[in-house]
């Protein structure tokens, strides 16, 4: 493993309590890059506090930049290896928080939690994360995309299988969709949904506009509006093999033409 680290010290306002003889309360910053030389196959994030970045590429390592922010006692190592499972902890304590920006091999699939923080993956495999404040984005997995945000936005993009969603308050966008069912559900934002092959859509938004962007053909459109109108332009066939189960408690739905 090799390792590099750089220190800052982020005093401000805090400085002068200190002075004042009110203890020191700056926050500290440490920047870490490491690479270890293993072809890991899976990234699992630990609850906390901290943004999440992982892109892939044709490499046989793993390059692991941190930003540690926290105040008080260094904290120790914030991941570890578990065979080919790169555990990476986005919270180290009260006053402390882990973001990272990794390059991993392709194929490594992500899973796990995140308390805060925004969290963007490019080229990875399976998707399987929930975020409880932040923003998801996804782009190029070649597998399945399952998220979860309670408080932010969802943008997914050219998922390889399913891609299922749930935003309590954020809108959620999916685009190069087709690989798989599309399953969204959504509180408070607006879902706009774009498919490049036909494929089933179950679209549920409590607040917020509905939209399909697919190619031309026969559908079996199913809505549910409470306050809006849904506006059609495809054809609508009650045989029809595709499914489209779409509902709004207050907003619009839109199905049209790609």
């Amino acid at each position: 493993m090799r390792l590099s680290r750089t220190i800052a010290v982020v005093a401000g306002a805090a400085a002068l309590f200190a002075i004042a003889g009110c203890g020191s309360v700056s926050e500290r910053e440490l920047d870490f890059n490491s690479t270890e030389e293993v072809r890991i196959s899976e990234i699992l994030v630990v609850s906390g506090s901290g943004n999440v970045t992982v892109r892939t590429s044709a490499r046989s390592n793993v390059e692991i930049d941190r930003t540690v922010k926290y105040r008080g006692g260094e904290p120790d190592r914030t991941y570890r290896l578990d065979g080919t499972t790169l555990r990476i902890e986005t919270g180290c304590g009260q006053w402390c928080s882990a973001s990272y920006e990794i390059d991993a091999p392709e194929g490594v699939a992500i899973r796990g939690e995140n308390g805060s923080g925004n969290v963007d993956l490019t080229g990875v495999a399976e998707v399987d994360l929930k975020v409880g404040s932040g923003s998801i984005t996804v782009t190029g997995a070649t597998g399945s995309v399952k998220v979860e945000t309670g408080s932010g936005d969802i943008k997914v993009s050219d998922p390889g299988a399913a891609f299922t969603a749930k935003a309590g308050s954020g809108s959620v966008t999916g685009t190069g969709l087709g690989a798989g069912p599309v399953s969204v559900e959504g509180n408070s934002g607006d879902v706009a949904l774009t498919l490049v092959q036909q494929v089933g859509v179950r679209a549920h938004a409590e607040s917020g506009n509905v939209t399909v962007t697919t190619p031309a053909g026969s559908y079996r459109v199913t809505t549910d509006t409470g306050s809006g109108k849904a506006t059609i332009e495809v054809v609508n066939d009650p045989q029809a093999a595709t499914h489209f189960d779409l509902k709004t408690g207050s907003g619009d739905i839109t199905v049209k033409p790609a």
